[in-house]
């Protein structure tokens, strides 16, 4: 379970989104939500034109801008507070992904949940782009959750349920991801479906200098049943109902998303950074193009590097 979650927050409707999620998280497991806002002068500051452009420090400027971002997060905190979850905030000083990334390390989060796609109240902080540097150098998950243009319904659960489609490759680096899979799920009351994907190897067709896809079948099946075992040994460490599926396709993120999209799953689990254990996946790049179009919240963890 948890007991510190951060949601970082810019005033924003969009980044407002992740606030329900956090909520009703913190209010099944009894964790604290701390709410922070980072104040960066430096992204509002106007420019002398000229040969040199020159900032100018305007200290009314900027001190009203940091009493606007203290005034809109003691009221999301008290909104917090109002709907029964204990709640902090804290308003952080410098660049938005390196002071994040400096609160949550010392600050012991075991959860990090914000919207990607965001966009700034106070049209400076654009949480999509803070996102993808943010999870560059996270120490803990970050749960995103999707901000712009996806507006759920009323009735809709703060919580996702169902299935928790989690990604693995045959590597330790993507399989570091599995504790934080597990404490996602029970946390959640997910279940839990482990996901391989197998991308058929092409064949030359020397001497004409283009490629084929011309799969050996035999070759293929073996592979498949190899990551299907491997996944059976990942279960034996989850929770009883765990399931598991090998999936063949030619694009790794559109089989994660596809197999999430069948599956009906309510969300997914993945590493960043790594590496494939068979030298076929590569979680850096899949994992982006699996947050930039999935529907649903994405649980990314990013392995310390060696």
């Amino acid at each position: 379970m948890y007991t510190t979650i951060v949601v970082p927050y810019d005033g924003s409707v969009h980044s407002a989104r992740a606030l329900p999620v956090a909520a009703a998280l913190a209010r099944r497991t009894g964790a604290r939500v701390e709410l922070v806002i980072v104040h960066d002068p430096s992204a509002y500051i106007p420019f002398v034109p000229g040969e040199l452009a020159i900032p100018v420090y305007d200290q009314e400027l900027v001190q009203a801008h940091r009493q606007r971002d203290a005034d809109a997060l003691e009221r999301a905190v008290q909104a917090l507070r109002a709907d029964g979850v204990t709640a902090t905030g804290a308003v952080l000083d410098g660049t938005v992904v390196e002071a994040l990334e400096a609160y949550v390390a010392s600050h012991g989060a075991e959860l990090v949940v914000m919207t990607t796609h965001g966009r700034s109240g106070f049209e400076r902080l654009r949480l999509g782009s803070v996102a993808t540097a943010f999870l560059t150098r996270s120490t803990a998950p970050v749960l995103l959750v999707r901000g712009a243009g996806s507006e759920p319904p009323a009735s809709a659960p703060a919580l996702p349920s169902g299935a928790l489609l989690c990604t693995l490759d045959g590597s330790p680096f993507a399989e570091a991801v599995l504790p934080h899979t597990r404490r996602f799920a029970e946390a959640t009351g997910m279940t839990l479906q482990l996901v391989a994907v197998t991308v058929p190897q092409s064949i030359s067709m020397a001497p004409f200098g283009t490629e084929a896809m011309l799969a050996d079948h035999s070759a293929l099946s073996a592979e498949e049943h190899v990551r299907e075992d491997y996944l059976h040994r990942m279960a034996e460490h989850c929770p009883l109902g765990t399931t598991v599926r090998a999936i063949t396709d030619m694009s790794v993120a559109r089989g994660i998303l596809d197999a999430a999209a069948e599956g009906q799953c309510g969300a997914i689990a993945m590493a960043t950074h790594g590496r494939g254990g068979l030298k076929r996946m590569v979680l850096g790049s899949v994992a982006d193009e699996v947050i930039r179009n999935a529907d649903i919240p994405v649980l990314v963890y990013r392995p310390p590097q060696p």
